[in-house]
């Protein structure tokens, strides 16, 4: 069953390369702050729509203690394409073979994100892409770095389709 809010979320005790081979551990990464992570395969249309979103997050409330991280199902470089052509700044795990954290958080599409507090406990979830949903993402993000709310979709997203399929 899917990790679902306020359940502890099953992040790994070992350490995870980027695609740039950079050893990245997820748990270490909520010392620091919240944690909004997102799984997801490069050929899923779903998540070249919402990572943009995500990286708008993070660009709006890293400075608060917001830490992103990708979880990619792909190559190192694929990975890497799917970071330059999404102009995605945050770093992006490659999670190789046997997928062992979305098997952990028993993902059932991609994409899946999860938004993790720093008690490790899940904060938020959602999966797929749609639209209206992401304002809701956005708030939850807001609220759990304590800053107000502000809509995540703007007016110059008015091109990005309400719903996509995986």
């Amino acid at each position: 069953m899917t990790i679902e809010v306020g359940q502890m979320a099953p992040l790994p005790n070992e350490a995870f390369p980027d695609a740039e081979g950079v050893e990245r551990d997820l748990r270490g990464l909520l010392g620091s702050g919240p944690l909004l992570m997102g799984i997801y395969k490069s050929s899923c249309a779903s998540s070249k729509q919402m990572f943009p979103f995500l990286e708008r997050l993070y660009q709006r409330y890293g400075e608060r203690g917001l830490n992103a991280i990708g979880i990619s199902q792909d190559s190192p470089n694929i990975t890497r394409s799917f970071a330059r052509r999404y102009d995605i700044t945050f770093p992006i795990v490659v999670e190789g073979e046997g997928y062992p954290i979305s098997n952990a958080f028993d993902i059932a599409a991609t994409p899946t994100i999860f938004l993790i507090a720093r008690d490790g406990r899940v904060a938020y979830t959602t999966m797929g892409f749609m639209k209206p949903a992401l304002d809701a993402m956005g708030d939850a993000v807001a609220d759990i770095v304590g800053a107000e709310h502000t809509p995540l979709v703007t007016e110059a997203d008015a091109e990005v389709p309400m719903f996509v399929p995986g």
